[in-house]
């Protein structure tokens, strides 16, 4: 557990900036992490291993609860589409590749559909 502690205060130092608490559940073999931003609402959501490696769905909110992106990341690395939503409202997929490379980046429409529609678990 002191390994898990070390990793995720890690995590909050490179994935946060304004967020002071952490939960941790274990499921299974794995452990489902929440971090929160200092008015209480979610910050970010998804899952680690045992490796401390983030696995699986990974979703990111705004302080005002709305979602700002969500994608999936496998042994440590993301993968597949990942969708990120900007301060306009517009909603940018970005697809990665080998080694969690940028494959390729696409401008969607002006609407959260993409985020909404992507969102597996919260």
């Amino acid at each position: 557990m002191k390994g898990i502690a070390l990793i995720l205060s890690l995590f909050v130092g490179v994935f946060t900036y304004a967020q002071n608490d952490v939960k941790i559940v274990k499921q299974g073999d794995m452990y489902k992490v929440t971090y929160f931003h200092e008015n209480g609402k979610v910050a970010q959501t998804g899952f680690i291993d045992a490796d401390k490696k983030m696995q699986g769905t990974w979703i990111a909110y705004a302080p005002t609860g709305e979602k700002k992106s969500t994608g999936e990341y496998k042994d440590g690395k993301k993968t597949g589409t990942w969708y990120f939503e900007s301060n306009t409202n517009s909603v940018t997929q970005v697809d990665y590749g080998t080694d969690s490379r940028v494959a390729s980046v696409y401008q969607l429409k002006s609407d959260k559909s993409q985020l909404a529609d992507s969102d597996t678990e919260e």
